[in-house]
């Protein structure tokens, strides 16, 4: 019998401080880019209570343009654009791409 256990890799490590007045837990939370993409708040260790929350590229600097450019909300949002047209990351990703299929 084999037991195989999925591994994913870890992207990222978190700490955010509870909002929760009286409570200002610390939490600790690791991330795989997976959890990161979908990343929309966090359960305090203490209290219990769930805290909305968003990742800024500070937090995945090195990640941040891929995992911005999966949630193009996101993008919008953080680029300030409201008029619904695609930001600068999605623009300049989409010309690699198709750069990349001229080349082939």
């Amino acid at each position: 019998m084999t037991i195989i256990i999925p591994r994913e890799l870890l992207l990222v490590e978190i700490e955010r401080r509870c909002r929760v007045a009286g409570c200002n837990a610390k939490t600790t939370l690791g991330l795989t880019k997976v959890e990161a993409r979908a990343y929309c708040g966090f359960r305090c260790e203490r209290c219990d209570e769930w805290n909305r929350d968003a990742l800024i590229e500070s937090d995945v600097p090195e990640w941040w343009e891929e995992l911005a450019v999966m949630d193009l909300f996101a993008v919008r949002e953080v680029e300030g654009i409201a008029s619904g047209e695609p930001g600068e990351v999605i623009l300049r990703m989409s010309d690699g791409y198709k750069q990349s299929k001229l080349g082939k």
